[in-house]
């Protein structure tokens, strides 16, 4: 189970992150195909663009057809609206998600050893454990993962969807999210204290997390959809429970909202969101071609 909490708490790795950004333009990916999909709507047109959070600078230039596409788009869509998501990081409602009941400390509802582990491992990635001794474990679990990529030369600000939410502030665009930061942030707090820790146990065992997101960034700077595919089926086989929370539960979500696009007539719209939303048959992709809507990859 816990190595899919880990795989797919990636994907919701911007919740922590800071802003700023660069755009530039890459070498065109294999065979010319992006993890990038063009709907057509009866009167407009809409852009599917699956995301990496956190790429090292190298891959971190965004394909061409998402250029001209964020160009062309009227309104820029993300999982979360980043500038509001972030400015309401702090608020108390968001605090209460992220934090242990009153009374409560990181340290009793880990237990000695693994708050000793925890504490090591922060003491070499340069963290301050008294800082996290109110947060739950999921938030810590979280913070040892970011802090081991940005080590590792993964950096949140050159992510997808930051970038694109950078531009679209500084040209006036509007943005808008697919779901509020509540959303996301309640999939971890809603995992149970035992999950909690199972999940920061299996974060400090793992010692391969840049090995893993290197094969994930390269399927996905080259549209690779088969090897995309296997990193979804891996995570539902270990755990369909937990992944039909984070992935198909929310892509039904989102479908309703993404057909109103469709039908708003003038109006284009980029929408992106994680690289995994987009594939497998109860991805947006094969939902949206289930609902008769002509999708190419591009």
């Amino acid at each position: 189970m816990f190595p899919t909490i880990r795989r797919l708490a990636r994907s919701l790795a911007a919740l922590s992150l800071l802003l700023g950004a660069s755009w530039s333009l890459p070498a065109a990916a294999d065979g010319g195909r992006h993890t990038f999909w063009e709907v057509s709507g009866q009167h407009n047109k809409l852009w599917l663009f699956g995301s990496v959070h956190l790429l090292q600078e190298a891959d971190a230039a965004l394909p061409e057809v998402a250029d001209r596409a964020y160009d062309d788009a009227e309104t820029i869509v993300g999982e979360l609206d980043l500038m509001s998501a972030i400015a309401g990081m702090m608020s108390p409602k968001m605090l209460a998600l992220q934090m242990l009941p009153e009374g409560q400390t990181l340290a009793a509802v880990l237990g000695p050893d693994l708050y000793q582990r925890l504490k090591q491992e922060a003491g070499e990635l340069g963290m301050d454990t008294d800082f996290m001794i109110r947060y739950q474990p999921w938030f810590a679990a979280l913070q040892i993962q970011q802090l081991r990529l940005v080590r590792a030369g993964f950096n949140p600000l050159q992510g997808i969807d930051l970038q694109i939410a950078m531009r679209a502030g500084a040209d006036g665009k509007p943005m808008r999210g697919l779901e509020q930061v509540e959303d996301q942030l309640s999939l971890f707090a809603g995992l149970s204290m035992q999950e909690q820790r199972e999940f920061l146990r299996a974060t400090l065992d793992e010692k391969d997390l840049d090995v893993q997101m290197q094969g994930i960034t390269r399927a996905w700077r080259t549209g690779d959809l088969e090897v995309l595919g296997k990193l979804l089926r891996e995570g539902a086989e270990e755990s369909p429970a937990l992944f039909r929370k984070l992935t198909t539960d929310r892509n039904l979500r989102w479908l309703p909202q993404i057909e109103k696009m469709l039908q708003d007539p003038g109006n284009d719209y980029l929408v992106v969101v994680g690289a995994l939303h987009m594939v497998g048959p109860d991805g947006l992709v094969e939902l949206l071609r289930r609902r008769g809507y002509r999708v190419e990859q591009k």
